[in-house]
């Protein structure tokens, strides 16, 4: 448990702020700057932080979720569109 208090409080405030608006890239982009550190050490920190606090990760679940449901709606609605241009198009 001392453990995970130490983990956060050396965690970038910037970072958990930008984790918690759903921005990962963001929190990456602070931990690299504020650790200096490469990009896959800051990714890996990152991934460590959200599965070490439970209601983040649950909200990073739920934005993933929303994004992949966002997205299928778009897919869908393009080929919708695709399929009626070529309808108008051969016809």
């Amino acid at each position: 448990m001392a453990n995970k208090l130490r983990r956060s409080a050396d965690f970038p405030k910037a970072a958990i702020e930008a984790l918690w608006q759903g921005n990962v890239i963001g929190a990456i982009k602070v931990v690299r700057q504020e650790r200096n550190i490469g990009l896959k050490e800051a990714k890996e920190a990152v991934e460590t932080y959200i599965a070490s606090e439970r209601a983040l990760k649950k909200k990073m679940d739920q934005v993933l979720a929303t994004a992949k449901q966002k997205f299928i709606q778009w897919f869908i609605g393009f080929l919708v569109l695709a399929a009626g241009m070529a309808y108008f198009v051969m016809g």
